[in-house]
């Protein structure tokens, strides 16, 4: 996996799941709002930790630095950005591009031929 493709997944994960609730939102046709939270950047924190043992990392160094940092700022910003909260319509508009962006990238991956030797 390459690392653009390792630092744009928590991203697509985020407003993918926001997508998905916005869509609930309006079969239910409920008037609550989807709020940006540590719940929802949690597990995209912990995906990003998990993906980042098959990274191409260029040096050693990267992985500790990266592979360790950015999921902590992935949390720290579901923290900060907990008040924050979208209409549903919003958040559906937002999570069906990177919804499709994200099965593109897990496609792409998934087909990737890696050499052996």
């Amino acid at each position: 996996m390459s690392v653009l493709t390792w630092l744009a997944t928590p991203v697509l994960f985020t407003a993918s799941v926001l997508g998905l609730i916005g869509l609930g939102g309006m079969l239910l046709d409920a008037d609550w709002r989807v709020a940006l939270s540590s719940a929802l950047f949690g597990p995209a924190a912990a995906v990003t930790v998990l993906l980042a043992g098959f990274v191409e990392w260029r040096t050693v160094r990267c992985r500790w630095c990266l592979g360790l940092g950015y999921p902590a700022v992935v949390f720290v910003a579901g923290l900060l950005l907990g008040d924050v909260t979208l209409s549903s319509p919003v958040a559906l508009a937002l999570g069906i591009p990177a919804l499709t962006v994200l099965g593109v990238l897990m496609r792409r991956e998934r087909n990737r031929v890696i050499p052996i030797a």
